[in-house]
């Protein structure tokens, strides 16, 4: 039996949905240990997650199909793509814990007729605003849009370094494995809206160093990144990692202006980030590490970024046009929270999830949200998942 066919099964056998995947040879770091005796932690965890949200949303036939049809774009996903539709399970799952306090829409569709002023609608954007999750408090509705927190340029390399080994093992007869020196200072926005490009010539660069059985080469893009990649011709490799929360948070300090669709302006706004290990090595979770540098890169987006009247156009795709700043979707945020997901390792449910809820001081569409707002809803046995809850109140200038 395939992955893939193993994941249908999986699919079938907890929710009891029939879904056919195309590719029945497809694989993927996800669902390749589902498909594994005895069954690895990441497993056992994955399996009774999907049982969780059975039995969450068992009753509203439209959500399990989303979940299902979210399931199976993990099977169809290559390389590190299953992050995606993956972190939407681990969200749905962690709001999902606390449904004594709140109940949890997936998926939402927002007639963008009924939002006018929101940064969407003043984009150009047509029809709908497509959401995620909606968190039904008893006095607030949060509109939350979960993205994966995945590093843009290793999963750019992954694809570049898997293309290097099947060619020089296949044309050279050389096994080789490519690394990369230290990328967490290296500005999002550069690596984003360059580094794809150069693929085809790094790739050849990397090829010709093989050839010459080389184990370092040092490259310099074409807007003036600079990168050391590592060769062995083995089954190991190292590779130099020098980490600084706070350079991190330099480093993405543009990344939320990325979601500035995904913005209303009649409810709060809330971006749930999801990292897990097996798609980001990039954060390390040692001593607090990552709470310093979650904490750090929520207050320069929202405290640094609310100063900056520049078009928001200059520093992200997501806008098109000049008329919006980037201090205004500073101020639609309404907070973000980053859940690192600790499947690989967790023993139970109570270390499942690392969980950091950050409140934007500045956010301009109602009277922001505040720690005594909003941590009542987030009170039961699991409590202990959430390990920072800050709203800047007096950390605003």
């Amino acid at each position: 039996m395939t992955d893939v066919e193993n994941l249908q099964n999986i699919i079938k056998n907890v929710f009891g949905v029939e879904k056919i995947i195309k590719a029945k040879n497809n694989t993927n770091r996800c669902i390749a240990p589902l498909n594994k005796r005895p069954l690895n932690p990441f497993a056992k965890n994955f399996l009774r997650r999907l049982s969780r949200l059975n039995k969450s949303f068992r009753g509203d036939e439209k959500a399990i199909n989303n979940i299902c049809e979210r399931i199976k774009n993990i099977g169809e996903a290559k390389n590190s793509q299953w992050a995606g539709p993956y972190s939407e399970l681990v969200a749905l799952d962690f709001y999902a814990q606390y449904a004594e306090h709140f109940s949890v829409s997936y998926i939402n569709i927002l007639d963008i007729v009924s939002h006018q002023n929101s940064i969407p609608a003043r984009n150009g954007q047509k029809e709908v605003i497509d959401i995620d999750l909606c968190l039904n408090l008893p006095d607030k509705k949060i509109y939350t849009d979960v993205k994966s927190f995945n590093s843009i340029h290793l999963n750019i390399f992954d694809e570049i370094f898997e293309a290097v080994e099947e060619y020089s093992l296949l044309s050279l007869s050389k096994s080789v494995m490519i690394g990369v020196d230290n990328l967490s200072s290296i500005d999002y926005r550069e690596v984003k809206a360059h580094l794809g490009y150069e693929k085809r010539r790094i790739f050849r660069e990397l090829t010709s160093a093989v050839a010459r059985n080389d184990r370092i080469l040092e490259y310099v893009s074409s807007h003036g990144l600079i990168f050391k990649f590592r060769i062995e011709y083995s089954d190991t490799i190292s590779t130099v990692k020098e980490y600084s929360p706070f350079a991190m948070a330099e480093a993405y300090k543009y990344k939320f202006l990325d979601y500035a669709n995904k913005l209303v302006d009649d409810e709060y706004s809330v971006i749930t980030m999801v990292k897990n290990p097996w798609f980001n090595q990039e954060t390390v979770d040692f001593g607090d590490f990552n709470n310093i540098f979650y904490r750090s890169l929520a207050r320069r987006t929202f405290i640094e970024l609310s100063r900056m009247k520049n078009s928001a156009r200059k520093y992200t795709t997501s806008v098109t046009t000049d008329s919006i700043s980037v201090l205004e979707v500073s101020k639609n945020i309404a907070g973000i929270i980053f859940i690192d997901d600790n499947s690989p390792t967790s023993k139970n449910q109570y270390s499942l999830y690392s969980a950091y809820f950050y409140l934007n001081p500045n956010y301009a569409n109602l009277k922001p949200l505040t720690i005594r707002s909003m941590e009542k809803y987030f009170r039961n046995g699991l409590e202990i998942q959430i390990k920072d809850f800050d709203d800047f109140r007096w950390d605003n200038y």
